[in-house]
């Protein structure tokens, strides 16, 4: 007979593909993980695990099994929310995304959803991948598309960005008046932690056929609004992250390329999430409307 307990622990393990990991996320010992797994094994008469060293990967048959209980996990959460009170509860959910969405997008769209338990969490691109896949997070949204087949996606909606600077910034070095003139301003553009040279710019900016100066590599889209607001260089910005500080004359919108940037919702295939998230697209939705 299937025994939940080791399902829950093949799953975790399956996820991790590493037993000391998974016992850890379980808060178990790395023994019990290992026999639960043997147990399991020995009663399906078939390996669901490539053992190497410390390491292990998922055979074709632990590959089945592995999609088979991440649906009877997700009917099992679903029915505890039904017993917990249905529609009606005021639910929990997990999301993760950049802080373009959380601080710029979410706000408006949470209000809402009253009533309902929200964590948040600061994710690239890679982190939110993993997250999704081993169920740390239940939904996510990213400024570009994620190509991993394990996941399913929906475009929400595209932002307007255009090029900003202080007018400090240009008293001191001229404002531009074409294009060609804003690329000779120092710039600031996004670099994630670890992230490789050469990888596509986050902000946006066509780096692959208009050469700007990038003076400043940073990760967070504040930090990018706070060093073009105290005039230290020209910064990418989308215009719903810009507009208070046009309007009280701290930046000033430059000649520049158009920008469009697509915002994306993720979640894991076959997860089964609240019908809260579906309201809250929709509010997304709206907002990448009004922007």
């Amino acid at each position: 007979m299937l025994d939940l307990y080791q399902l829950r622990y093949f799953l975790e393990a399956a996820r991790e593909q590493n037993f000391a990991k998974a016992a850890r996320a379980l808060r178990v010992s790395p023994p019990a993980i290992s026999q639960s797994i043997a147990l399991l094994e020995r009663s399906a008469g078939r390996k669901l695990f490539h053992r190497r060293g410390r390491r292990v990967s998922l055979t074709a048959e632990g590959q089945a099994l592995r999609a088979r209980a991440e649906r009877i996990f997700d009917e099992v959460e679903a029915a505890e929310g039904e017993l917990s009170g249905g529609a009606r509860a005021p639910g929990r959910l997990r999301l993760a995304s950049r802080e373009l969405v959380t601080n710029h997008l979410l706000p408006r769209a949470l209000r809402g959803l009253p009533g309902v338990e929200v964590s948040l969490h600061a994710l690239g691109a890679r982190e939110l991948v993993e997250a999704l896949l081993k169920d740390r997070v239940d939904a996510g949204y990213f400024h570009a598309a994620l190509p991993d087949e394990q996941l399913e996606s929906v475009r929400l909606g595209r932002l307007s960005s255009r090029v900003y600077a202080a007018p400090s910034l240009l008293r001191r070095l001229g404002r531009p008046k074409t294009p060609a003139q804003t690329l000779r301003l120092p710039f600031v553009a996004p670099r994630p932690f670890g992230e490789e040279d050469g990888a596509p710019s986050a902000d946006g900016f066509p780096d692959e056929r208009l050469k700007r100066v990038i003076r400043y590599r940073v990760e967070f889209l504040e930090t990018h609004r706070v060093l073009a607001v105290q005039g230290l260089c020209a910064a990418v910005l989308p215009e719903i992250a810009a507009r208070e500080d046009v309007k009280r004359g701290r930046l000033v919108a430059l000649p520049g390329p158009a920008i469009r940037r697509e915002i994306w919702f993720f979640k894991r295939k076959g997860r089964v999430l609240p019908s809260t998230v579906e309201e809250l697209n929709a509010a997304l939705r709206r907002e990448l409307r009004r922007s």
